[in-house]
């Protein structure tokens, strides 16, 4: 490969990389506005009404693309399935995210969001690949024409085909560098945008932690706890879910009924609106001196608008929303723990509930952000614990099937 064409595909590359990160941050923040437009005039009616409007666009959206919204692991699957993604309705995609989470459901953005990153990596290297292979032809052409080839979105991509791929070992070596070099440099675009554009940060640090090796008794107890909870939510869910296949609600009383219990949780308990990730602060000022009671309820409250916006088509992520839910049950335990360093009981029953009802890798690399670096040994044990759990669980479940 000559070296203008090397550093051809390296500077398109960063392009396309700085674009992706560009969208992910105007999506987010399209996201802070419009939830801001529909919430803000403290007119508990006139919410009302926006988020019945709200269901209508949403209805409408559904009904005309009712695979999306996409998940992640909806992107995954059909990429290793197909070896590709279909990346031309990432759009449609992120717009019909915007309409949920700005009218009030109380999922995360981040189920959309990576789902369009990991689609927009599959357009990015489809139009690397096409300059890759049609390099030659571009040349010959006017720099206009180039130009417009290059910058189509939608057309002029080259997928991948196996037979064709590169097969000169150094190729395929600056290939491996580039994409994690480009993945950070697309997350660099991101943060920059979101950090000029003053948006709030996803992360806070609940504060500081003085616990001592002579408190690690109290952590097998209260894993044990998370564990039952965490085992009662997958039980509920899993009813839940039951009674909705069963039923076959139409998709109108779907995003009706979801509609209704938006409005319900506006009126009851607005703080639960949305996906939780800018409301963590109310567990070190609002909610700090908020009864046992209280607290416990809100997490369970927290978790039941979650699952029932995620299966009345109110779809999104549920990171963020059940990182809040396993932090307020982390606190209302450390209200009845007073002897205890309030922050260490509440890393270890947040890990435990999110590892029980997520997974305890994305448990414990989440979490410790949340934490000081104190409490990260204590994080990543319980984690460690959970993961062994499951896996011993797993292998049981495995030996009991085919027993």
């Amino acid at each position: 490969m000559s070296e203008i064409k090397r550093v051809a595909l390296v500077g398109y590359g960063f392009l396309l990389s700085t674009i992706i990160g560009v969208i992910a941050a105007v999506f987010l923040i399209l996201e802070g506005f419009t939830s801001e437009l529909v919430w803000s005039s403290n007119n508990r009616l006139l919410e009302s009404v926006l988020v019945i409007i709200g269901s209508f666009i949403l209805y409408y959206l559904l009904k005309r693309w009712p695979d999306l919204p996409k998940t992640s692991q909806d992107s995954m699957r059909e990429l290793k399935l197909n070896k590709t993604i279909d990346y031309h309705d990432v759009f449609f995609n992120l717009l019909i995210t915007l309409v949920i989470l700005s009218f009030g459901a109380g999922v995360g953005p981040e189920a959309a969001l990576l789902s369009a990153i990991i689609s927009l990596s599959i357009w990015q290297a489809d139009k690397l690949r096409y300059l890759y292979f049609q390099y030659d032809e571009l040349k010959k052409l006017p720099l206009h024409e180039t130009l417009k080839r290059l910058f189509n979105p939608f057309k002029f991509q080259q997928k991948y085909v196996g037979a064709n791929a590169p097969k000169i070992p150094s190729v395929i070596k600056q290939k491996r560098i580039l994409y994690p070099v480009f993945i950070v440099n697309g997350i660099l675009a991101f943060g920059l945008l979101i950090r000029q554009t003053d948006q709030p940060s996803f992360i806070i640090k609940l504060g500081q932690s003085n616990w001592q090796l002579v408190d690690i008794w109290i952590l097998p107890v209260l894993m044990v706890v998370g564990i039952i909870f965490g085992e009662l939510c997958k039980l509920f869910y899993k009813v839940f879910h039951m009674w909705i296949r069963k039923n076959n609600l139409p998709l109108a009383l779907k995003v009706g009924l979801g509609a209704i219990v938006i409005i319900l949780i506006s009126y009851l308990a607005p703080d639960l609106l949305f996906s939780g990730q800018h409301s963590l602060n109310l567990l070190i000022s609002g909610w700090s001196h908020k009864s046992v009671g209280f607290l416990i309820s809100m997490g369970i409250i927290k978790l039941l608008f979650l699952d029932w916006c995620l299966n009345f088509n109110w779809r999104g992520g549920h990171i963020f929303p059940i990182t809040f839910a396993a932090m307020i049950e982390g606190f209302a335990m450390a209200q009845m723990l007073p002897n205890f360093d309030r922050l260490f009981v509440v890393a270890i029953i947040a890990t435990t509930i999110m590892s029980e009802l997520i997974s305890p890798v994305v448990a414990g690399i989440f979490i410790m952000l949340f934490f000081p670096l104190k409490l990260t040994p204590i994080i990543i044990l319980v984690a460690i614990l959970m993961y062994l759990k499951n896996k011993i669980g797993f292998k049981k479940k495995s030996v009991t099937k085919h027993g």
